[in-house]
């Protein structure tokens, strides 16, 4: 299947709905017809008018905005994870430098609250907002330069946009790998992949970053420019200290890479000895080789795999010393990074989700996978209708060489812990199920978390655990550049 048909196939079961925007007529506020929007006999006290009512005349009838009587409201209103049902009274989404700054100083001289929003891969509701979306989505330039080594994206480029127009360069940047993803986001809270031991975060290849400021400026921020404030949104900038419009990212030349997986059908004892032995590893392969292991449940069938890339033409051969003796099915792709894509990419989830995460300073303990492989075991027991997903990244390699507001730089790794659900009515076992494993092991791990791993259960804490040492240094960087804290969400930087 081509990368792109591959991707579009995603992007609409993940009923991600942005894709359809330009080509639908959007409603004029001033000529609505209220049978052609399906309220017959609607009067101005319905619910609907009254969002509308508190609109200030200046963002209405947009032709950049959609509305509460627009058809495709209430499509836009949600963001990936449908468990948030949000009412905005407006979703504005500018097309030009100059629209978006129309749209901010409206929106600041009303002292209006709204939400930031690129691609909506936020898994709780933070660019979500009961007032006012500001939607990215139209800045989804793809600009390569490949004389200098460098690409320019657009706020709102969705990751399958740029792995797919580098790929067919040869040319990479580091991602993650949920295609729908916006690149915004992931690159604010550093943004880990399978390159990450080889090139980095995405925020680490980020050569300059188009900002509108709290002063409706739009101004050039890198290393030489306020220098300060590049620090701060290379790892801690998410929606804090303004809107990104568009990125610099020096990109990596990649004509050829090995992706593998070693799969074992579920075997308790044996999973503990793969977990153990993955951990080993992974302490001495080159920075050439990027690894995951994912432990997976699906309605009690339970999967536990290895992947990764290695970043060059070589074979991969690193696996068989340390892996061959516990016979894994093995398959290994030597082609483009753009072709082995489809292998790697996440899959379309299910509607509702929920993540929580932890940094590993160090790797696992015996005692803590012994916890896994038991929570595990009793899922193939009781075959919950969820889909629960671990997943390990491993850090090392060329991630510790560099600095950013991202402060784990010499953690082991990350992990990760997902649940899917179909129906809204499983929403509390769901949740249970993933607290269970989370509350288990999480004060034998480390007090850290992944700032795009967003969870609200965190509350006051999640500073501290984003952040680390570096919450002092970005809350001064806050109150220096949005003193009056225009640019806030429930998770982001104070100015105190």
């Amino acid at each position: 299947m081509h990368f792109y048909t591959f991707f579009i196939i995603s992007l609409i079961l993940q009923l991600t709905p942005l894709i359809s925007l330009q080509a639908t007529p959007l409603v004029n506020l001033n000529k609505i017809n209220l049978v052609n929007v399906g309220i017959e006999n609607a009067s101005q006290n319905q619910n609907i008018y009254k969002l509308i009512d508190t609109i200030p005349v200046e963002l209405r009838d947009l032709p950049y905005a959609v509305y509460p009587t627009d058809v495709l409201y209430n499509t836009l209103r949600f963001n990936f994870n449908k468990r948030f049902n949000v009412f905005p009274k407006a979703i504005l989404s500018p097309r030009t430098f100059e629209e978006a700054q129309y749209v901010f100083s409206i929106l600041k001289s009303y002292h209006l609250e709204f939400s930031i929003r690129s691609g909506g891969h936020c898994f709780e509701p933070g660019s979500l907002s009961s007032d006012y979306i500001f939607d990215l989505h139209n800045f989804n330039s793809i600009i390569p330069d490949t004389i200098n080594d460098e690409v320019y994206l657009g706020a709102g480029c969705r990751l399958f946009q740029v792995i797919e127009a580098l790929g067919a360069i040869n040319y990479v940047i580091p991602t993650g790998t949920c295609p729908t993803v916006c690149v915004t986001g992931l690159t604010l809270g550093g943004g880990i992949g399978l390159l990450v031991r080889t090139y980095g975060l995405t925020s680490d290849s980020v050569k300059n970053i188009t900002l509108l400021t709290a002063n409706n400026e739009i101004i050039q921020v890198d290393e030489n420019n306020h220098k300060d404030l590049f620090w701060a949104l290379t790892g801690g900038g998410n929606g804090s200290y303004g809107i990104v419009l568009g990125f610099t990212f020096k990109m990596h030349y990649l004509p050829e890479v090995s992706f593998f997986e070693l799969i074992w059908e579920w075997k308790k004892d044996q999973a503990f000895q793969i977990i153990q032995t993955w951990q080993k590893w992974v302490k001495n392969l080159p920075s050439s080789i990027s690894t995951s292991l994912r432990l997976e449940s699906k309605e009690g069938a339970i999967g536990i795999k290895i992947i990764g890339i290695k970043a060059s033409n070589e074979p991969f051969e690193e696996w068989k010393k340390a892996f061959e003796p516990l016979n894994p099915t093995v398959n290994i792709y030597q082609e483009t990074y753009v072709n082995t894509a489809p292998y790697w990419v996440a899959q379309p989830t299910l509607p509702f989700n929920k993540i929580k995460s932890k940094i590993l300073i160090d790797p696992l303990s015996k005692k803590v996978i012994g916890k896994i492989v038991n929570y595990l075991e009793t899922l193939k027991k009781e075959k919950p209708n969820v889909r629960i997903f671990l997943n390990f990244d491993a850090f090392g390699g060329n991630f510790a060489n560099t600095k950013s507001a991202f402060p784990f730089r010499n953690a082991f790794g990350w992990w990760y812990q997902a649940v899917y659900w179909p129906y809204q009515t499983q929403t509390q076992e769901a949740l249970g199920l993933i607290n269970q494993i989370y509350e288990e092991t999480s004060s034998e791990i480390s007090k850290f978390s992944y700032s795009n791993a967003t969870d609200y259960d965190l509350g006051a804490r999640y500073l501290k655990a984003y952040y680390g040492p570096h919450v002092k240094r970005l809350i001064r960087i806050k109150k220096r550049h949005d003193p009056e804290n225009i640019f806030h969400w429930k998770q982001s930087i104070p100015i105190e």
